[in-house]
């Protein structure tokens, strides 16, 4: 009877362990510590290289929403941009494994893709009709007429890769100073990625005690770069260069009343600038310093030269916009 009763407790024993490991294992499985980390992430070039990015814009950048390992997006997300969705399999932010892309249109991509491309999949168009089919990477050869396969390479690059359009835009800065002399300038820069190209005039006048008036226009070629610093706090450094190429200078004597002109004009310019960006549009703050030289003044109405050159230098406060496309 003891050796009956005693194996009876052994068998509960045994059966109650069983159930504390099987609920033990629930309870690991479940456990927020080996959860997935899930978060929000935007592609976007900062310093010269892409890279994922916990701030950006949906409007300029592709946002994925999903599944996070070692930082980056890996596992079950969705990756969207503008015109297209791609829902499905992830890996170090690039579609691979099974998912959809699905197009504004209403076409859609369905199947298996690797590193961003088709693998096993098939293409629809609008009204759910199969367009193309892909089979270990390879494309079946299909009816389809030139028009579809013109339409297939517009789409391409929207579904197989992520690389970001280039980002295109435009600056417009305005600066002046007052005192003893003013000056003004404006400029139009034309942005591509980091860079910019473009045109600054600037105004310079100023009367002295003597009842001198001088006049001063130049014209420059800027070149400037951008630094992204958004991953550090919400704001962009931009530092430029002027080469000034063109102006004309005027000298109003206000005791002979001759005026002596110049178009013999050389100097540079040197700017930089903070910048914010919201909902595309950035506004900006920064200095201009520049120093010109204007040599070889010659009179308008006799022979005689004025034998001395006239230098401007100071700095201006300049404020701006600029938008990305």
């Amino acid at each position: 009877m003891f050796l009956e009763n005693s194996h009876n407790k052994k068998l509960l024993n045994i059966l109650i362990l069983k159930h504390l490991l099987v609920i033990t294992c629930l309870l690991f499985v479940s456990s927020p510590l080996i959860a997935q980390k899930t978060g929000v992430f935007y592609l976007k070039k900062v310093n010269g290289k892409y890279g994922w990015f916990k701030s950006g814009d949906e409007k300029k950048h592709w946002k994925y929403e999903g599944e996070i390992k070692k930082g980056r997006p890996n596992g079950i997300g969705v990756l969207s941009r503008r015109s297209v969705k791609y829902s499905g399999e992830v890996k170090n932010g690039i579609a691979h494994g099974i998912g959809t892309y699905t197009f504004k249109s209403g076409k859609k991509r369905v199947g298996e893709f690797r590193r961003g491309k088709p693998w096993n999949a098939k293409f629809y168009d609008r009204n759910g009709k199969i367009e193309a089919e892909y089979v270990n990477g390879k494309k079946l050869k299909t009816k389809a007429t030139a028009a579809k396969k013109g339409n297939e390479r517009k789409e391409k690059k929207s579904y197989q890769k992520l690389s970001p359009p280039l980002e295109i835009g435009i600056r417009v800065l305005l600066g002046n100073s007052s005192g003893d002399s003013t000056t003004s300038n404006s400029s139009l820069t034309f942005l591509l990625e980091n860079f910019g190209l473009g045109i600054n005039q600037m105004i310079f006048k100023r009367t002295s005690k003597k009842n001198n008036v001088y006049d001063m226009t130049n014209s420059s070629v800027d070149l400037s770069y951008t630094l992204d610093l958004s991953y550090i706090f919400d704001w962009s450094a931009t530092a430029g260069f002027g080469y000034v190429y063109d102006g004309k200078g005027s000298i109003a004597s206000g005791s002979t009343a001759i005026t002596y002109e110049s178009e013999s004009v050389s100097g540079y310019g040197l700017f930089g600038l903070f910048g914010i960006e919201w909902e595309g549009l950035g506004g900006l703050i920064g200095l201009r310093y520049y120093s010109v030289d204007y040599a070889d003044f010659k009179s308008t109405t006799t022979s005689d030269k004025l034998g001395i050159a006239y230098s401007i230098g100071s700095a201006d406060l300049i404020l701006g916009i600029e938008y990305s496309f």
